[in-house]
């Protein structure tokens, strides 16, 4: 597994028109990816995705989950297609550091010792990543699925 990254593939096999069905499935992934207010260039099939910091009402709404990534399709056959997503997580894994950065020095102003307050903020550190990157997980998976 990868910590700064997180990506997956499936393959689908299609019935009908090609084309049709690439233009189809991009069409509702930039539909759904503009949910999460993201900028989606479809390059070649393959959308790239960014979040739109420019029209965020406030500076919280930047660090949302979804910030920055692609999802390919490519033809493998005459009735087969691979999808590939792959989503950048460097911001949730530097959240998930100053959660439990944070955590640790409340638990040592607290009053308890040092070795304490570090396994408290690499506990915490650890649980926020994860949960985080279940999440990511989540929706970018339910976000492909859905569309195919």
């Amino acid at each position: 597994m990868k910590l700064i990254r997180y990506s997956n593939s499936m393959e689908v096999k299609i019935h009908g028109n090609y084309d049709y069905f690439v233009v189809s499935f991009l069409s509702k992934v930039q539909e759904k990816l503009s949910d999460f207010e993201t900028k989606s260039d479809d390059i070649n099939g393959t959308i790239e995705f960014k979040k739109n910091t420019n029209s965020l009402p406030n500076r919280r709404d930047a660090l949302k989950i979804l910030r920055e990534g692609f999802i390919r399709v490519e033809r493998i056959g005459a009735d087969r297609i691979q999808i590939f997503w792959e989503i950048k997580l460097d911001n949730t894994l530097f959240l998930s550091f100053m959660t439990g950065l944070v955590l640790g020095l409340f638990t040592v102003f607290a009053g308890s010792t040092i070795v304490f307050a570090g396994l408290v903020a690499l506990l915490f550190t650890i649980m926020t990543y994860f949960i985080a990157y279940s999440i990511v997980r989540i929706k970018i998976d339910g976000i492909v699925e859905s569309s195919v």
